[in-house]
């Protein structure tokens, strides 16, 4: 399997990857910039918007342009980031917490969590419905981050980081309502960041301090492992016109410059091709 930089941004913490069918880019964040990046596979060009503050997320609104999470809330905008409207001011208790990582899911909502570096356990997880209303859905969260779909949407499976593992829900379509949570799996390698689910219906998990990717199946056994030259791997998402590219995102945060010596790709844009393809990715209905 080749394993290509695609972009070495050498981003403090990019996160949040979406691939945008309508303009044909990926979407990505660099959390504590506040930058919303745009990058074109065709060219090789990557550019980007400042929020203001750090944005954990970026999904795409079926009616044109974007929607985000950042720290004080979320947050509509247009393609280039003008435009923004605050939809809702999120806070977290106690203060000083901010939205990480979400996404939109197939059926037209958006969720995503909170995090706060300490304490744990004070954060939460949201779904916003098309008609605009915000639902907590999870209280007690401490780092929410990477969450996907089965196929079918019977399943929702979501990572609270501190945790260990992947957790799945019943989920039912027609209205988000998740219950019935039990644990998927366990990661003994480093810790559960982002996901995404391809087209077999299995989970790709990135692995902050793990130096790659795992691949489950929806009962939870491991399929196989990919390796990165980056220690701290924090999403990934299926792009491209046939959705058969997998893109990873990485971070240097927290890395020390004499352990960045020896990983100079930290931050950067990886992508590789996978035997399966992926899912289209979900957009906001509101």
């Amino acid at each position: 399997m080749i394993i290509d930089v695609v972009l070495a941004a050498g981003a403090r913490l990019a996160e949040g990857p979406v691939w945008d069918r309508k303009n044909n880019c990926l979407r990505w964040v660099d959390i504590p910039a506040g930058l919303v990046h745009r990058f074109d596979p065709a060219t090789g060009a990557d550019s980007s918007f400042d929020v203001g503050e750090p944005v954990g997320t970026v999904a795409v609104r079926a009616s044109g342009g974007l929607v985000l999470a950042t720290k004080t809330g979320i947050y509509t905008c247009a393609d280039d980031g003008s435009d923004r409207v605050l939809l809702h001011e999120v806070d977290t208790d106690p203060p000083g917490g901010r939205f990480n990582d979400g996404k939109a899911d197939p059926w037209g909502r958006f969720w995503a969590g909170t995090m706060l570096d300490d304490p744990h356990e004070a954060a939460g997880f949201y779904r916003l419905d098309a008609d605009g209303s915000l639902h907590q859905v999870l209280t007690g969260v401490s780092c929410s981050n990477g969450l996907g779909w089965s196929p079918d949407g019977a399943t929702m499976y979501y990572v609270d980081t501190q945790l260990g593992g992947v957790d799945a829900f019943d989920h039912d379509p027609e209205t988000g309502a998740i219950t019935g949570r039990r644990r998927l799996l366990d990661i003994e390698r480093g810790w559960p960041d982002g996901l995404t689910v391809d087209a077999a219906g299995c989970l790709w998990v990135a692995l902050w301090d793990g130096w790659g990717l795992r691949r489950y199946t929806q009962e939870g056994r491991l399929l196989e492992t990919v390796e990165l030259p980056a220690q701290r791997v924090t999403s990934c998402a299926f792009g491209g016109p046939e959705l058969s590219t997998l893109y990873v995102t990485t971070a240097r945060a927290g890395l020390k410059e004499e352990v960045l010596a020896f990983q100079p790709e930290a931050g950067s844009l990886f992508a590789f091709e996978p035997e399966v393809g992926g899912l289209p990715a979900g957009e906001w209905a509101g």
